[in-house]
C-alpha cells in the first residue's frame, strides 16, 4: 500500500494545469486539415499518374492495334492523335481515320473525318467508339466498286473487353444517310438507317456443351435502305426489323468451316425466340431453330404468322424464283389456311416454316430452293 504522501502527490499532480492541458480547438482542426489536405494531395498525384498509364496504355493499344491489322493486310490510316479529357475522362481523337481491306474478295473501305475512343479510367475494360463528321463507304457490289458519302447523326460503337477481346458489343445508329453520287450529282441511290441497336454478348466458357448459350445477339432497327445492288424482292427498304438469336454450343477457333464442322458434330444450335419485320405488304412475325446439317447446308423450323404473303409470293414469281406452276399451288393451298378478318382487313397466316435440302416449305407447300453455301469458297484455308 502506497504511503498518504505518496497518494497526496499524485492526486495534486493530476489536478496540475499541464497534465490537464488540451490544445484549443482551432489547433486540433488545423492539424486535421492539414493531414487532409497532405493525405488529399498524395492521393491526386496517384490519381494523375495511373490516369497518364491507362491514357498512354489506351494510346500505345490503338498504334499497336493499326500496325496487327497493317500486318494482315488491311489498310489503317489516320493524320494525328490526340490525347485528352483529363480528369475524368481519357479520350482519343483521331483525325481523317480510315480502314479497308483491299485483299478481300469483295474490297471495302470506310473513312470519316475523325474518330474518338472514350474510357473512364475507373473502368478500362469499357470502350466507346465514334466516328464523326462526313463518312465516306467504298463497296464492291456486283463486282463494281461503289462510293457512298454522308453524314449521320450519332454513331456510337460499345466495346466491353475482357482478356484483350471483346465479350460484348453495342452498336448504335441514328440519322444515317449515306449517297451515291454519279457524274452528273446525287443519283438517288442511298444506304439510309432511321435507328438500329445491335447488341451482342459472348461467352468464352471453355466447358460450354450443346445446351450453352455463347453468343446472344438482339437488332432493333427502323428505316433501313440498303444498295439498288443488294438484291431483295420486294424492294429495298425495311420498315421495322426486330431479331433475337441465341448460338447453343461453344464454336471453336480455327479456320470457319472446320470450327461450324465442329460445332454442329457436337449438337450446336441457333435459337431465334423472336423475329419481326415490316417489308413492303409483307407483315411477319416467327420464331424458331436453326442448325447445319450433313452438308453444311441450313436447315431449321419456324412457326410464323403472316400478314401479305400473298404479295410475296407474286413477287417471287415475278422476279423468277419460284416457278408460275408453285406460285399458284401455294396461294390455291394457303389461300385456304388463311384468316379474312371480319373488318375486311387483309388476310394472316399462321404457318410451319421449314428449311430442309436446300428447299423452304411454307406448310405443306415448297416454296423456292436455295442456293448451296460453298464454306470453302467464303472461307478459303490460308
Amino acid at each position: 500500500m502506497a504511503p498518504p504522501e505518496k497518494n497526496r502527490r499524485q492526486r495534486d499532480f493530476r489536478r496540475h494545469p499541464a497534465a490537464t492541458y488540451r490544445p484549443p480547438a482551432y489547433f486540433r482542426n488545423l492539424k486535421t486539415t492539414l493531414w487532409s489536405v497532405i493525405a488529399f494531395a498524395v492521393a491526386a498525384i496517384l490519381y494523375v499518374a495511373f490516369w497518364f498509364v491507362i491514357a498512354f496504355g489506351l494510346r500505345n493499344g490503338a498504334v499497336e492495334w493499326a500496325e496487327t491489322r497493317r500486318q494482315e493486310g488491311y489498310t489503317v490510316n489516320y493524320s494525328g492523335l490526340l490525347l485528352d479529357g483529363f480528369p475524368f475522362l481519357m479520350r482519343l481523337t483521331l483525325s481523317d481515320p480510315g480502314l479497308g481491306y483491299p485483299a478481300s474478295d469483295v474490297p471495302w473501305a470506310w473513312q470519316s473525318e475523325g474518330l474518338t475512343v472514350e474510357m473512364r479510367p475507373w473502368n478500362p475494360w469499357r470502350l466507346t467508339i465514334m466516328p464523326t463528321g462526313a463518312l465516306t463507304l467504298g463497296l464492291t457490289i456486283g463486282g463494281e466498286p461503289v462510293t457512298y458519302v454522308g453524314l449521320a447523326d450519332e454513331i456510337a460503337i460499345g466495346l466491353g473487353l475482357a482478356g484483350g477481346w471483346p465479350k460484348s458489343g453495342e452498336l448504335t445508329v441514328s440519322g444515317l444517310n449515306l449517297s451515291l453520287a454519279d457524274e452528273n450529282g446525287d443519283s438517288g441511290e442511298s444506304i439510309a438507317v432511321k435507328t438500329m441497336r445491335l447488341q451482342a454478348l459472348h461467352d468464352t466458357a471453355d466447358d460450354a456443351d450443346h445446351r450453352t448459350v455463347t453468343f446472344d445477339l438482339h437488332l432493333q432497327a427502323e428505316g433501313l435502305e440498303t444498295p439498288a445492288g443488294v438484291f431483295l424482292p420486294l424492294g429495298n427498304r425495311v420498315d421495322n426489323l426486330v431479331l433475337d438469336a441465341s448460338v447453343l454450343g461453344a464454336i471453336p477457333a480455327g479456320w470457319l468451316p472446320e470450327s461450324l464442322a465442329a460445332w454442329r458434330d457436337r449438337g450446336g444450335t441457333v435459337e431465334v425466340p423472336r423475329m419481326e419485320f415490316i417489308y413492303g405488304p409483307l407483315i411477319a412475325r416467327a420464331e424458331g431453330t436453326l442448325a447445319l446439317d450433313g452438308d453444311m447446308q441450313p436447315i431449321g423450323a419456324f412457326t410464323a404468322k403472316f400478314q401479305g404473303f400473298f404479295e410475296i409470293v407474286d413477287a417471287l414469281r415475278k422476279q423468277g424464283l419460284i416457278r408460275s406452276v408453285d406460285a399458284i399451288t401455294a396461294k390455291v393451298v394457303l389461300g385456304a389456311l388463311a384468316r379474312r378478318p371480319k373488318d375486311g382487313g387483309p388476310a394472316s397466316l399462321n404457318l410451319a416454316i421449314t428449311l430442309q435440302n436446300r428447299k423452304v416449305f411454307a406448310g405443306p407447300v415448297s416454296l423456292l430452293d436455295l442456293p448451296a453455301i460453298d464454306w470453302n469458297e467464303l472461307f478459303p484455308a490460308e
